[in-house]
Parts: structure tokens; C-alpha cells; sequence
């Protein structure tokens, strides 16, 4: 089983990678928008700042490839900033 973890940057990608990988899953690492919204499952980690993270998936065009994925039904994950990504704003700062 093939697993999507999107690296825009930031994150915590080896050890999510790790973990998946330990659990039987083949983790495979995608910065491109395409191959992210075209994965069967995505797993979107993060490590810091809600801004950040917001700021780093739009300049590297991979949140509409997110949004596209999730609209589309398909598996999704997002771990700590990776699912507060998905709101519209955070009371963070």
C-alpha cells in the first residue's frame, strides 16, 4: 500500500515516513501539486507554525492539490499543524 506524504518544506517526514513504513506501507515523498492530488492516500505532517505551513502549501502550489484530493473523497491525514492546515485561521499568534 502506497502512502503520500506531502514534504512542502517543513515537517516531521522521516518519521512519519518511518512510521508508515514499520507499519507495512511503501511511504513515498512528493513536493510536486500533481502527484499529490492524484495519490490514493495523503498524509500531510507538520511541525510548527500554523502560518508557516499555510504560507509554505500555497507558494509551493500544493494546497489547491491537497483540497483537490480531499474533495475527491480519497484518504487523508493530516498530523498536528498538517490537520490545523485545514481550517480557515488559527488564534495561534
Amino acid at each position: 500500500m502506497s502512502v503520500t506524504i506531502v514534504d512542502y518544506g517543513a515537517g516531521n517526514l522521516r518519521s512519519v515516513a518511518n512510521a508508515f513504513y514499520l507499519a507495512g506501507a511503501d511511504p513515498v515523498l512528493a513536493s510536486d501539486p500533481d502527484e499529490v492530488a492524484d495519490a490514493e492516500r495523503v498524509v500531510l505532517p507538520g511541525v510548527g507554525a500554523f502560518d508557516d505551513c499555510v504560507s509554505a502549501l500555497h507558494r509551493q502550489e500544493l494546497w489547491a492539490a491537497i483540497k483537490q484530493h480531499i474533495d475527491s473523497g480519497k484518504l487523508f491525514l493530516g498530523i498536528c499543524v498538517g490537520y490545523q492546515a485545514l481550517f480557515e485561521k488559527s488564534e495561534e499568534f
